[in-house]
């Protein structure tokens, strides 16, 4: 039987809990970023309800959220989400793979960026979904097409963030480095890549954004599944409310995406000294 000091270091251990939770629900961002949300909801409620409005073309919250119900229960929702989220990962772990090793390499040695500066400066200004007639007619309409697009979507940001972070490195860094004798790779390796993380982070970030704006065209390309298929085929019967709700769904996993994304880089900057939020 617990004595009372053991019920009283257990319900202070509770509220000690309690305090923490709550402290997190009212964070000023979380707190002030969900009355955004909110706002934005009621202002397209208000446009829906306004009189002389078409509710198949501006549908109510409500509407949604049952066509939300509706798609959730017959299972398309989620066979879709699973099937874009499937697209976007390899799409964007193959891109940003590919353009942190050739922009880490452009960046630190003067024959890499010799060799790839022109051709990252070329491809650059070019947007993803120029090449999606060239992919179509060299690749064809089947899946590898449309992972292609979304690595073109991701490697641009990528390669010119990690380019740029190699390019920004402390030269006091290096010249300690080779004072305690390291070699011009090992340098490269415990130097500059940790020195540019940030910036590949910020290049990681940004092209969760780009992957997911050349989602939805890449899934144009005779895709049988998918939240582009999905958004596209309910345009073509007018179903408003479930084309917002798969814009809905994309705005979540982005979302979702760019959170983990962002706490990878947080976990490895730990040690930088930037400004942090309390």
């Amino acid at each position: 039987r617990p004595d009372a000091r053991e019920v009283a270091a257990a319900q202070g251990a509770h509220a000690s809990f309690v305090v923490r939770a709550l402290r997190r629900l009212l964070k000023p961002s979380l707190l002030i970023g969900t009355l955004s949300l909110c706002a934005v909801i009621g202002l397209y409620w208000l446009m829906a309800l306004r009189p002389g409005t078409n509710p198949a073309l501006v549908p109510a919250p409500p509407a949604i959220l049952h066509a939300l119900v509706d798609e959730l229960a017959s299972g398309d929702l989620l066979v879709n989400a699973a099937a874009s989220l499937q697209r976007v990962v390899i799409g964007y772990v193959i891109g940003a793979s590919l353009a942190l090793l050739l922009g880490a390499l452009a960046g630190w040695f003067r024959l890499g960026g010799y060799i790839l500066n022109p051709l990252i400066d070329a491809l650059r200004p070019i947007p993803a979904l120029a090449y999606i007639p060239l992919v179509i007619v060299w690749i064809g309409i089947g899946e590898p097409s449309r992972i292609i697009i979304i690595v073109l979507a991701v490697f641009k940001p990528c390669v010119v963030n990690a380019r740029a972070g190699m390019k920004e490195v402390a030269q006091i860094y290096v010249d300690a480095a080779r004072t305690l004798g390291a070699s011009k790779w090992r340098v490269f390796a415990t130097v500059a890549v940790p020195s540019a993380i940030p910036y590949f982070i910020a290049g990681m970030r940004t092209g969760v954004s780009t992957g997911f704006l050349a989602l939805v065209a890449a899934e144009l390309i005779a895709a049988p599944t998918g939240l582009g298929f999905m958004i596209q085929n309910a345009g073509q019967y007018f179903r408003t409310d479930v084309t917002i709700v798969g814009i809905i769904a994309i705005g979540i996993l982005g979302a979702l995406l760019d959170q983990a994304a962002s706490r990878a880089g947080r976990a490895l900057t730990a040690w930088s000294e930037v400004r942090r939020e309390p």
